[in-house]
């Protein structure tokens, strides 16, 4: 028996995605940060902290707090990435929770 057809994944908006990039950004710029789109594929959003935030202590927790969670938000955005995050899953999994963020896998 053939597996099911499955729909293709959502083509995620880019112009949507820059809204959502738009929101974080001045709290990123409120602390000498910034934040850039690296690449967008197969509903995996990459990002690269600047400035600031390159060396922030906090990098974790802002990653799954407030960009992770806007970015998710973009229809078709099935993850988020930032090599600049250099916390083991668990670690984020265990920030999620205590934000209240979505669920990092593991």
């Amino acid at each position: 028996m053939p597996p099911e057809s499955t729909l293709p994944d959502e083509e995620i908006d880019l112009d949507t995605l820059a809204t959502a990039m738009s929101r974080i950004r001045p709290l990123l710029k409120g602390h000498g940060g910034d934040l850039d789109l690296v690449g967008v594929a197969d509903g995996v959003v990459t990002v690269a902290f600047r400035g600031a935030c390159e060396a922030c202590p906090n990098i974790s927790m802002t990653y799954v707090g407030p960009v992770r969670t806007a970015l998710l938000e973009v229809p078709g955005v099935r993850e988020v990435r930032s090599a600049d995050v250099r916390a083991s899953p668990r670690a984020l999994a265990r920030v999620a929770r205590a934000l209240g963020a979505a669920p990092i896998p593991l």
